[in-house]
C-alpha cells in the first residue's frame, strides 16, 4: 500500500494486522496526532515497531533516534520559559529539544526545500515577493514522523494550546544574504482575503520558533519594538504571542528573520492557531 491516506482507520487496522508496513506506520501516525481522539502514544509506538520490524524506512529511521519505547515523561513535560518581555509577550525556553533531533530535522527537510512564500493579503494563497528570499520545507501530515510529532506535543503543551490547532510544521532554511523582511504573523480581519482563513482555523496567535544549528554568523531574529536582536544556540526556543490579552493583533510583534552573513541557519517554525480548522 503507497497512499495510506487513501484509506480510513478500520481499513488501515485491517491492513496494518495483515502485515502493511506502510499502514502500520500511518497508524503510528494516527495514534500520536490523535486524530478524532487524544493521542495514545504507547499505541502510536508499538505500530512504529511494527512498522520498524517490516523494513518501514522512517519508522526504522525514527527508533534509532528516538528509541523503540522511550520514557515520554520528558517529551510531554517542556521546561519552563523565560520571560524576555510582557508587552508583545515574549518567551525564550534553553534547550527545548536535544541536537540530535534538529539535526534530523534537517536531514530530511534538505531534500524537499523550496523557496519560501508569504501569506497574499487578496487572494489568502501563497504567493512569491522580494520580501522574502528564504527556503521552506513543510510537512503534511503524511510526511511527518513521531519524532516530528513529539516535537509538536511539546510545543503546545510549552504554549498552552492545542496540538489540533497547529498549523503544518515547517523548517526554514537560510543561505548568505537570504532574509525575511519585516512582517506580522498574525491575520488582519480587516482584509477580505483574511476573513474565509480566520472563519475556518481561528487566529494565528502565537509563533513559536526552534533554533536547529548556531553554526552561522549574523541571521538574528529580530522584533525592533523592544530591541531584540536574538540568537539562539542549537535546540533552543523562541515564541511570542501575536495577539494581545483581549485577543486583538498586537502591532509591537513586527519581526524579520535576518540574513545570515556566513554559513547556513535552520530554524523549526510553527504556527499556532487558538483552535482546530473546521471541516467546512
Amino acid at each position: 500500500m503507497s497512499e495510506p491516506i487513501d484509506l480510513d482507520y478500520p481499513e488501515l487496522v485491517a491492513a496494518a494486522d495483515a502485515g502493511d508496513v506502510d499502514a502500520a506506520h500511518a497508524l503510528s501516525l494516527r495514534h500520536g496526532a490523535g486524530l478524532g481522539a487524544p493521542p495514545d502514544w504507547p499505541e502510536a509506538f508499538r505500530r512504529m515497531r511494527q512498522a520498524a520490524e517490516g523494513g518501514h524506512p522512517v519508522a526504522q529511521a525514527t527508533i534509532g533516534l528516538i528509541g523503540a519505547d522511550p520514557e515520554l515523561s520528558g517529551w510531554l513535560t517542556p521546561p519552563p520559559p523565560q520571560v524576555i518581555s510582557k508587552r508583545p509577550h515574549v518567551l525564550s525556553i534553553a534547550g527545548f529539544i536535544p541536537p540530535d533531533i534538529c539535526a534530523w530535522l534537517i536531514e530530511r527537510s534538505q531534500p524537499k526545500l523550496s523557496r519560501a512564500p508569504v501569506y497574499d493579503n487578496v487572494s489568502a494563497g501563497p504567493i512569491f515577493q522580494d520580501s522574502r528570499d528564504n527556503s521552506t520545507s513543510a510537512y503534511n501530515f503524511w510526511e511527518v514522523d513521531l519524532a516530528m510529532l513529539l516535537v509538536r506535543e511539546r510545543i503546545a503543551r510549552a504554549t498552552g494550546l492545542p496540538v489540533p490547532g497547529l498549523e503544518p510544521l515547517q523548517v526554514l532554511h537560510y543561505s548568505v544574504g537570504q532574509r525575511f523582511e519585516p512582517h506580522y504573523d498574525w491575520l488582519d480581519a480587516t482584509r477580505s482575503g483574511h476573513q474565509p482563513d480566520l472563519a475556518r482555523a481561528g487566529q494565528r496567535i502565537a509563533t513559536f520558533l526552534i533554533f536547529l544549528n548556531e553554526d552561522f554568523e549574523g541571521g538574528e531574529t529580530s522584533m525592533p519594538s523592544i530591541g531584540l536582536e536574538h540568537r539562539g544556540r542549537t535546540g533552543d526556543a523562541l515564541f511570542w504571542a501575536n495577539v494581545t490579552p483581549d485577543g486583538k493583533p498586537d502591532l509591537n510583534t513586527l519581526h524579520a528573520g535576518r540574513a545570515p552573513t556566513a554559513g547556513e541557519k535552520w530554524v523549526l517554525s510553527q504556527w499556532c492557531r487558538n483552535r482546530a480548522p473546521s471541516s467546512d
